[in-house]
């Protein structure tokens, strides 16, 4: 059987699973240590308790087969899956938590579990097969866990790109004999943060998500280090820049990665454009906020929201090198 289809068979199979006992269940943009999907306690919510869900799936004969799982992605929050299926097509799905993945065997930098058709007629198989009595483990388990504290920005890359324009002309204007420098995407975020991020002073993780379009040169605008997308803030918290580069409409991918981080603690969406207006209206209404940093109308901005914002030209303008006295 082809892996990658088993793979995709085992995690739509957990998530229907998952989805049965009323699990609200979402699946990462990004690799989040090792979760395939995520339940969430409260979707709604800005911010909410998660677990991150590993499926695995798994051909089962009479000679063994493997599964590893890293050691650094079993935290309290982790829970693995396992789905099997056989040459009979008979399949099963097991559930381990992280007291279980613990107790196996060490191999270098993972946690192993050996299986066969013959191991799983044996207690422990038997005992760890998903049930009514696992889900409500699963609940239990999600209660207990700590609510992790994120800023999350979603950037707009073809709008920005058109801002660096719009303040290397704004500010050209201004101080004609200045020379400006080219920003480093890393330096944008940071300036950013410092201008529009509601909690700097909470300790927390920082994850960016720059949304590109394959047609559009933003590299001409803003350079980009490929080989370090994360850096230490101001206030020392670690942050993480991820980067997709796509074909599709940039506004639709910012609106999907938006609906997936609505339950973070903050979000900075860096966008402008008419598109967003409605989607953003209704999340106000909803009670989520949201700080949006855009152009203000003076400089060509027609979207209109509820939402508090911020002047993108503002922080661009320190990232290419004016002083803030100088904006």
């Amino acid at each position: 059987m082809d892996n990658k289809h088993l793979e995709e068979q085992a995690e739509n199979f957990v998530k229907s699973q998952l989805l049965k006992y009323d699990f609200k269940v979402t699946k990462p943009s990004f690799d989040k240590k090792g979760g395939d999907l995520i339940i969430l306690a409260d979707i709604e919510k800005k911010n909410s308790k998660f677990l991150l869900v590993q499926s695995k799936g798994r051909t089962v004969l009479e000679v063994n087969t493997f599964v590893k799982i890293p050691i650094d992605y079993v935290q309290n929050n982790f829970i693995l899956f396992i789905y099997t299926i056989d040459e009979t097509k008979k399949d099963c799905l097991y559930c381990f938590f992280p007291d279980d993945i613990k107790k196996w065997n060490i191999n270098k930098s993972n946690y192993t579990l050996t299986i066969n058709k013959k191991q799983l007629k044996a207690k422990y198989f038997i005992e760890k097969e998903f049930n009514s009595k696992l889900a409500i483990n699963i609940n239990l388990l999600l209660n207990q866990t700590e609510i992790r504290k994120y800023t999350s920005i979603i950037i707009d890359g073809i709008f920005l790109q058109k801002a660096v324009d719009q303040t290397l002309k704004t500010y050209s204007e201004i101080w004609p004999e200045k020379i400006f420098i080219k920003p480093d995407l890393n330096s944008v975020i940071k300036c950013i943060l410092d201008y529009y991020d509601r909690n700097k002073t909470e300790t927390k993780i920082v994850n960016c998500y720059l949304l590109l379009s394959q047609t559009f040169d933003f590299e001409s605008r803003i350079n980009i280090n490929y080989h370090d997308q994360s850096f230490v803030t101001k206030n020392g918290n670690q942050a993480k820049v991820f980067i997709n580069k796509t074909n599709e409409i940039i506004s639709f991918e910012v609106l999907e990665q938006l609906d997936r981080l609505i339950n973070n603690d903050n979000i900075i969406l860096v966008a402008d454009d008419r598109i967003y207006e409605d989607p953003l209206n209704e999340l106000k209404k909803k009670g989520i906020e949201i700080t949006v940093v855009m152009l203000n109308e003076h400089n060509g901005s027609d979207m209109f929201i509820d939402f508090n914002w911020g002047d993108i030209l503002y922080p661009l303008g320190i990232a290419c090198g004016l002083e803030r006295c100088e904006l």
